[in-house]
């Protein structure tokens, strides 16, 4: 069986003394592509280091986390543009609502969500959500752009995941409970898999 995972945190500090062996154990395990996760200002960039490092395995996301979403200055949004520039970036995210721990304000969080939603809409990219606690803000935002917007991947609590799993069907967009491979996951890496042959 071939896998992708589309979720790698791998730019963390904590992959620094072993990312190499990280990444030979999952190919041993048969994961043939990756896609690094990137969710912040400073680590976005470092996700398309890593996926230029590894070309046609390794791929990248960027945007910012709600935990970072004071980052999303101007200056912030033509960082991601640039990004997004190249063809190793193939989603935009992780982004979205955390009320469940509220590290940044909402209206904050607010904010970035919807640039990079507005980001997500030009550039016809695929989503990586985040979503805790929060579904009439996020559902709302997400409505705002019906239409506009590719598939999507979200990370959410479980409770928020069968209802985003309910309303997203039509949508493509699919919803997994945080940290749980299930049939969600399934669905949109079969998606995602089309840009990556691309893009190989």
């Amino acid at each position: 069986m071939q896998l992708i995972d589309i979720g790698a945190n791998l730019t963390h500090d904590s992959f620094d003394r072993d990312r190499d062996a990280v990444l030979a154990r999952a190919r041993e395990a048969g994961v043939v592509q990756m896609v690094i996760t990137g969710a912040s200002r400073e680590h976005s960039p470092m996700a398309l280091e890593l996926a230029q490092q590894h070309p046609g395995i390794l791929f990248a996301t960027a945007g910012v986390h709600p935990h970072h979403a004071l980052e999303y200055t101007d200056e912030c949004d033509a960082e991601m543009r640039a990004l997004h520039a190249h063809p190793e970036v193939v989603a935009v995210g992780e982004c979205g609502l955390d009320y469940n721990r509220d590290f940044s304000p909402r209206p904050a969080q607010r904010n970035a969500f919807e640039r990079q939603l507005q980001l997500a809409s030009e550039n016809h990219k695929p989503l990586f959500l985040h979503q805790r606690d929060a579904h009439a803000d996020f559902m709302a935002m997400m409505k705002n752009f019906d239409g506009r917007l590719g598939p999507a991947w979200c990370i959410a609590l479980p409770a928020s995941a069968r209802n985003c799993s309910t309303i997203w069907t039509r949508t493509g967009t699919s919803a997994s409970p945080a940290g749980c491979a299930t049939n969600a996951v399934a669905r949109i890496c079969a998606s995602w898999s089309n840009i990556f042959r691309r893009s190989g």
